[in-house]
């Protein structure tokens, strides 16, 4: 799933606001309606999408809906380290075809 810069942006102001840790969920959104000028449903949607990207976790208690917001930094080093690992197997894969013994 693509890092889109609305959800990077978002992130990026939940953490300076909040830091990683638990915070509301109504807290949250209002933030994002707040400080990013979007609507509430915009806002719910951008956290359903930091949630899908790792971004974030949502949790419940008796209390309500809370947010466990996660280092954005340490997120992207998991992205970059993950895409590395790609790039690594599929250029190692290419080698083996053209070291190809039969040819």
């Amino acid at each position: 799933m693509r890092v889109r810069r609305r959800e990077l942006a978002s992130v990026i102001l939940l953490y300076k606001l909040h830091g990683a840790g638990r915070v509301n969920l109504g807290l949250v959104v209002d933030t994002l309606r707040n400080e990013m000028g979007v609507t509430g449903r915009t806002a719910v949607n951008i956290v359903k999408r930091l949630r899908k990207l790792g971004f974030l976790s949502i949790s419940r208690d008796s209390e309500g809906l809370y947010v466990e917001l996660r280092n954005p930094c340490s997120v992207l080093e998991e992205y970059a380290m993950n895409y590395v690992r790609y790039r690594r197997e599929k250029a190692l894969k290419s080698m083996k075809g053209l070291e190809d013994p039969s040819t």
